[in-house]
């Protein structure tokens, strides 16, 4: 009888830690399983979508954007965390449910609007426009700053910034448009050279004649 009660016991431990080997693999594969997270992000009241909001993943630098119509759509795991943030509204942190049918999950977000409390300003304009002007024409500029707006305002100034600066994309799309066309403007045949063009040497040298009269 003793024997057969430790064999009982022995297969039935043996039953259990067999099932629970299969439980912590199956939940370890569960948390690597990828989900395809999609969705719309609206405000708290559900009156409004909110575009542009960023949407990443915790700890990480993997993220997308909502489009215009606060849709948006993220590959993640079950375990990861979903960081909501855009200006003005209250950041959100989102948790994936576990009880997910498939690798597919569809969700409304609900952001709350953020209030920000800014400090009381007054402002008390002057009694007449004659005690404005009296004002303004007694006040005493600092040389150190009168120097530092004639230095910042000064045309050297503004063409070493205007190098430092790169073209915006309004800038480069007239650019790319205007050599287009100029390129298809001399479609066939070819394109003169303006060194040998009589027209432009006598605008030329009209303004260095204007140039020299003043």
């Amino acid at each position: 009888m003793n024997c057969f009660f430790k064999y009982f016991i022995s297969i039935f431990v043996l039953c259990f830690n067999t099932y629970s080997a299969k439980s912590q693999t199956k939940s370890v594969t569960n948390e690597n399983e990828l989900v395809q997270l999609s969705g719309f992000i609206v405000s708290f009241d559900s009156t409004q979508v909110l575009p542009y909001v960023t949407v990443r993943i915790e700890g990480t630098n993997r993220g997308v954007f909502s489009d215009m119509s606060g849709f948006f759509s993220l590959v993640c795991k079950q375990t990861d965390k979903i960081v909501f943030s855009t200006l003005g509204q209250k950041k959100l942190f989102y948790t994936l449910p576990n009880n997910i049918e498939g690798n597919k999950l569809t969700t409304v977000i609900r952001m709350e609007e953020d209030t920000f409390f800014l400090r009381d300003v007054v402002i008390r304009p002057y009694s007449t426009p004659q005690e404005l002007d009296y004002y303004f024409a007694k006040i005493k500029i600092p040389n150190s700053n009168l120097s530092l707006a004639y230095e910042n305002l000064g045309r050297v100034s503004f063409q070493n910034l205007q190098k430092g600066i790169l073209a915006d994309g309004v800038e480069n799309g007239r650019w790319y448009q205007q050599a287009q066309a100029e390129k298809l403007y001399y479609n066939g045949q070819a394109q003169p050279i303006p060194i040998a063009d009589i027209g432009s040497w006598y605008r030329f040298l009209n303004s260095l004649g204007n140039k020299k009269k003043k």
